[in-house]
């Protein structure tokens, strides 16, 4: 990860015990002990919301409180004949950060809507995008990269994308612990 140093790596269990100690939901020490077996499962609710709220976090939050990788290693290509790129994004990629074909002369850092008017410039090769001031319309998890000239074929020299860790942790800085959700008595 590029900014790994400054990121905590929380294993599920953390979060969970992170996030009753933020709720107010951890026990209150009295010397006794009382059991029950007809409550909810606040572990298990927490768990739901905290997947959610991960979820979220790694799409909307700012860029340097989340795990930012280079995944184009795992990034299928296909070129068509008039030099538009298509790019299947990887799993743990929850959305493209920074992504430059070998050739251009720029990177893309923003990635345009397909009903966008840059999208919509994309489809007439005398209005396209080339490789001085390239394009990126987002299509679910395909990309689209405008161009390259025909014939050439494509080659990512980088794919930064916020992602998913894959170690099933919670990869992020503390600053977004301000985000979860509070429950103040």
């Amino acid at each position: 990860m590029d900014n790994a140093n400054e990121l905590l790596n929380l294993s599920e269990e953390e979060m969970v015990s992170l996030w009753r100690r933020v709720m107010h939901l951890d026990p209150v020490r009295r010397e006794c002990t009382v059991e029950r077996d007809d409550g909810i499962d606040v572990d298990g609710l927490l768990r739901l919301h905290l997947r959610q709220w991960y979820a979220q976090l790694l799409r909307t939050a700012p860029l340097a409180w989340l795990p930012v990788e280079d995944l184009r290693t795992q990034v299928t290509l296909t070129a068509s004949t008039d030099g538009v790129v298509t790019a299947t994004l990887p799993v743990r990629c929850v959305r493209p950060v920074e992504w430059q074909l070998a050739g251009w002369q720029n990177s893309v850092t923003e990635f345009a809507t397909p009903d966008s008017p840059l999208a919509r410039r994309q489809h007439s090769p005398w209005t396209r995008s080339g490789t001085e001031r390239p394009a990126a319309v987002l299509h679910g998890h395909r990309l689209l990269l405008y161009s390259l000239p025909p014939g050439v074929t494509p080659v990512l020299a980088l794919a930064r994308c916020v992602a998913a860790p894959s170690n099933g942790h919670y990869a992020l800085r503390h600053d977004a612990l301000g985000t979860l959700p509070r429950w103040e008595l």
